[in-house]
């Protein structure tokens, strides 16, 4: 009788399961990654304490034009910014952003750093950005401006560290930024398209979370938007917090069909009051200034955690921009 050829004969053995079975990633990634839901209770979240760029921030020139301090290159590319004529202050950034970290430790989240970076990366304290944390991993993700490119590798390099597996990269002449998605449950995620997130890069994200069977709802974002959560974030798995002016009608209607009950940010709140992040179901860090919607979401069962980010805030971001979770437990 002839032999069973070689490779015949192993097939009998092929892998059967997903990449994304949770005993699989167990088994080869050593523990359970990525998120299904940007609500579970945190487990493992990156950060970046920011460092020398922030005294390179102040040395920005104030443009009326924008009312912000604009930090320029010698051909007059934009590196960095931050809002309002007053230089920010780096020590009280830094304190906040410390007060950050006590509050994600305090709820038993791991905290990471992030890896490499240099003082001309000016926004690597907003780390939501470098990835798109979904069901057994992360997507690197790729900046539209110019004074972010390259975080991008500092991105890589802290993934690789922690060992989270990397299921793709938005590529060619495509744009993502994390801050303008969210994965809404296991089967369905968004994405707001923006002067940042072109249909490019929303084709190859749609490509990407395919192979998983999850659904990829785009919502249009106004113009003096750049990211879906300084417009929308979820609270627990049937509550949101939105901004009704910044958001178009049929989305919200979208969002009540699924079951999602809208409760509206106070126009008297500072601008990003919405940017707060739930560390497990119905119970948030928020933004200590923001008192009159932190009684909205009060008045409907959520606990709100108060955290100062009112000098991070000047430079463009808030709680939900500063923090990339990892890993969540599933809802």
């Amino acid at each position: 009788m002839m032999p069973l050829p070689t490779q015949e004969f192993l097939g009998e053995s092929m892998i059967q399961k997903s990449f994304h079975d949770e005993e699989t990633l167990q088994k080869v990634w050593g523990r359970k990654w990525g998120v299904t839901n940007h609500v579970g209770a945190i487990q493992t979240v990156v950060l970046h304490r920011p460092g020398k760029e922030l005294e390179l921030l102040r040395s920005g020139t104030y443009e009326e034009r924008i009312d912000a301090r604009v930090l320029r290159d010698r051909d007059s590319q934009i590196q960095g910014y931050t809002y309002g004529f007053e230089s920010i202050d780096p020590e009280l950034v830094r304190r906040q952003h410390d007060g950050l970290r006590k509050a994600l430790l305090d709820v038993g989240a791991e905290v990471v750093d992030l890896q490499g970076g240099g003082p001309f990366h000016t926004k690597s304290i907003y780390t939501r950005d470098i990835g798109l944390a979904v069901p057994g991993g992360v997507i690197l993700t790729r900046f539209a401006l110019k004074m972010r490119e390259g975080e991008e590798y500092c991105a890589y390099q802290t993934f690789a560290k922690m060992g989270v597996p990397i299921l793709g990269t938005i590529q060619g002449n495509g744009f993502i930024e994390g801050g303008s998605f969210c994965m809404l449950n296991r089967r369905t995620a968004l994405i707001g398209r923006s002067v940042r997130v072109n249909q490019e890069g929303i084709g190859q994200l749609e490509q990407i979370l395919s192979w998983q069977g999850i659904e990829l709802v785009t919502v249009d974002l106004p113009a003096d938007k750049i990211h879906l959560d300084e417009v929308f974030l979820m609270l627990d798995s049937e509550t949101a917090l939105v901004d009704p002016a910044r958001l178009p009608y049929w989305f919200m209607e979208e969002m009540r069909r699924r079951g999602i009950k809208l409760l509206f940010a106070d126009p008297e709140d500072p601008v990003l009051s919405v940017n707060c992040l739930a560390v497990s179901p119905g119970r948030v860090l928020f933004s200590a200034d923001a008192p009159r919607t932190m009684e909205v979401l009060e008045r409907s069962g959520i606990e709100a955690i108060p955290v100062d980010v009112s000098e991070i805030r000047k430079m463009g971001g808030g709680i939900h921009c500063s923090t990339l979770p990892l890993a969540r437990e599933d809802m």
